[in-house]
């Protein structure tokens, strides 16, 4: 079974078999919860920590053990009060039971024998006309939603519920991140610009290029910066997109750009086998195809004929330049490369919103964040009013800038604050409603590094 579901890190045993062997088995193969436990009706309930190593979460309510232990009794009036008490409740229901509206265990035992060819040709014949499990199950979901609660898969409940730090799933965003030493972050300030470009490079060489994410832990701020250059592509046109990872930002944008001529380009060609890997698994879901080129970025820049394309996309690119003279380089660069009308797509970090949200975490307690660590070895965040007065001496119009700082506070003061003394984690809950509450209020800047400055070429 491992080896026919190999992305599974959960199990449900058919009635509840338990078996410590099986359970230390699975937990060694990645395994990292089960709910495998039922406790009827029993309020408070939360999760377990099993001796294997496993987060057990107990099943609240099953549809057979409900029909043993009433006789059929499916009036859910006389349960609700159970379901809304606090603590977990886990549920679970057998399709067949479901579809069929099986009462009781009578009424299983003459019908059992269609589960291996129930369809629509028989199933009006079998289902049970009364009340049963499928009355009672539509009846308890749309009471539920009535007032207002939320269903959550088992894989949400692990990631809000851990037991304690040991046992917590797995970090999938560690990957996303090159672990460097000490001693390489000091030593990347001492390189030429070419031997930094260098340490870069292979920094993104290491990368698992499939993973969508490869290029950015925070997935969350990810997708609002994802956002918010699909908000600032208006009129159908030619984009580059310098420095392009493994190309999940055009991918996102070419769900919704029908027939748009978007290429990316990076130096890594171990990103750049990842984004077309990424294009040939979304394919059936795009309205455009991105083209994705191996190259120096910066070199093909200088290269390509003026008033080429009418978009040219930067993210979190010119940040990770090896020098300020670069940086400016490729600005100066874009306004030549950009048609008339044409927009800088500039999603870079904010100096000055990276010092705002330090003095803000420094004030309530939390440490400073460094502003390169053997973490983030080569940002060189931009100082805004320098950067903005350089590019409008260039020519640029500054026609909207772009931060995200409601999901700041909540995903770097907030978040922190609530879980210390232990680490907080991108892949946290509270990081996930931070980006839901971001895209439902206005997207300022002033907290956070994270900055989209739309600027456009008269």
């Amino acid at each position: 079974m491992c080896r026919a579901f190999p992305e599974a890190r959960t199990f449900r045993s058919h009635a509840f078999f338990e078996h410590t062997g099986v359970a230390r088995e699975l937990h060694r193969r990645g395994y990292l919860y089960d709910s495998n436990l039922c406790l009827y009706l029993q309020p408070a309930l939360a999760p377990l920590r099993h001796h294997t190593g496993l987060v057990r979460f107990p099943v609240f309510w099953e549809d057979d053990v409900h029909f043993a232990n009433t006789g059929g009794d499916w009036d859910l009036d006389k349960y609700l009060a159970d379901f809304t008490t606090p603590g977990l409740k886990v549920l679970n229901f057998h399709p067949f039971l479901v579809a069929a509206n099986v009462p009781n265990q009578d009424y299983y035992e003459k019908i059992k024998r269609h589960i291996p060819d129930l369809g629509p040709d028989n199933i009006d014949r079998i289902r049970y006309q009364g009340k049963g499990v499928r009355t009672f199950l539509v009846s308890l979901l749309e009471t539920l939603k009535k007032r207002g609660e939320r269903l959550y898969t088992l894989g949400e409940l692990y990631r809000m519920l851990p037991l304690d730090q040991p046992i917590a799933a797995e970090d999938k965003t560690a990957g996303r991140m090159t672990a460097h030493s000490e001693a390489e972050h000091h030593a990347y300030w001492k390189m030429s610009e070419e031997a930094r470009q260098a340490f870069v490079r292979q920094d993104f060489q290491q990368r698992n290029a499939r993973d969508r994410y490869a290029t950015s832990r925070d997935y969350n701020a990810r997708e609002l910066e994802i956002q918010s250059l699909r908000a600032h592509l208006e009129r159908k046109g030619r984009v580059l997109d310098l420095g392009c990872g493994n190309g999940y930002t055009l991918i996102s944008l070419a769900r919704s750009l029908e027939g748009w001529d978007l290429c990316g380009v990076d130096f890594s060609d171990n990103l750049v086998s990842g984004a077309r890997a990424l294009l040939e698994q979304e394919r059936t879901g795009l309205k455009s195809e991105p083209q994705f080129i191996v190259a120096d970025a910066v070199k093909l820049l200088r290269e390509r004929p003026a008033a080429s394309a009418e978009y040219i996309i930067t993210e979190r690119f010119v940040q990770n330049m090896p020098s300020e003279e670069v940086q400016r380089d490729v600005v100066r660069q874009a306004y030549r490369v950009l048609a008339p009308g044409g927009r800088l797509l500039f999603c870079e970090g904010s100096q000055d919103g990276f010092d705002a949200l330090n003095d803000l975490r420094a004030a309530v307690g939390l440490e400073r964040t460094p502003d390169t660590s053997k973490d983030n070895v080569s940002a060189i965040r931009i100082k805004e009013g320098e950067f903005e007065r350089f590019a409008q001496g260039l020519g640029f119009r500054l026609k909207a800038k772009v931060g995200y700082s409601n999901f700041f506070l909540i995903a770097r003061v907030l978040h922190p604050l609530l879980v210390a003394p232990q680490s907080p984690r991108f892949d946290a809950r509270i990081n996930d409603l931070a980006r839901l509450i971001q895209e439902h209020s206005p997207f300022e800047p002033g907290y956070g590094s994270n900055v989209l400055w739309v600027l456009e070429k008269p």
